[in-house]
């Protein structure tokens, strides 16, 4: 009896040390959503969403004009760009890109990133300059800036804003040189970090939220800076 107890403990010690394994090897969790283009180019673009974790595992908002949200508009933004808004220009899958959606905290978008290869890496984000919603502010306080930390990040950024800044109310369209960014830091794609508007004031959040009418030509400086692979 002890005999067939002990080969039974032995029996399900083993069992749960090769499940502790498979555990172990399974692939991390993934917030990727991915689209796949009729005739793909071979390239992969990462579009992150914004989530602020701020070390913890809450993916945080940022507000602004009449509850504006940073992160809400980031995710249609994305949808936006990969499937397109306007009929008369070309959206990224028209263009051939297969496109990866991260909708994780920043960290996992990261990994994200790497394990699929992108190449491009590209955040999206608005943009703040105080806690209220500002009026009577000149338009020279505002404008689209793109971050980059590399040689060709700054060439991505450069194409960016001068395509998306066009369209932008902003008048201060720049691109930024940043070294404290993990996004422009940890990913093995170049990477151009977009600050598409700020949200802090109103016509730069009415801009955003006719994003249908602009966001092919964030479509369209990736397809520049890529080459049209």
């Amino acid at each position: 009896m002890r005999t067939t107890y002990r080969r039974l403990v032995s029996v399900l010690t083993a069992l749960l040390v090769g499940a502790a394994g498979l555990v172990a090897a399974a692939p991390p969790a993934s917030a990727d959503v991915t689209y796949v283009p009729d005739d793909w180019n071979g390239k992969v673009i990462y579009l992150s969403q914004a989530c602020h974790d701020r070390g913890d595992t809450v993916c945080h908002d940022n507000t602004g004009c009449k509850g504006f949200s940073e992160n809400r508009n980031s995710y249609k933004l994305a949808m936006s760009t990969i499937r397109g808004g306007d009929t008369n220009h070309l959206s990224l899958l028209e263009r051939g890109y297969k496109v990866v959606r991260g909708n994780g905290l920043t960290r996992k978008n990261i990994a994200s990133s790497n394990r699929v290869g992108a190449d491009l890496h590209v955040p999206l984000h608005s943009n703040a300059i105080s806690a209220a919603c500002e009026s009577k502010q000149p338009a020279s306080r505002y404008g689209t800036h793109a971050m980059y930390v590399s040689g060709a990040g700054k060439k991505c950024a450069g194409e960016i804003v001068k395509r998306v800044g066009a369209s932008s109310p902003g008048t201060n369209d720049t691109r930024q040189y940043r070294t404290d960014l993990g996004e422009l830091n940890q990913t093995n794609a170049v990477a151009c970090y977009l600050e598409q508007e700020f949200h802090v004031w109103q016509r730069g959040t009415n801009w955003m939220h006719d994003r249908g009418a602009w966001s092919w030509r964030l479509a369209g400086a990736i397809d520049v800076y890529m080459g049209y692979p």
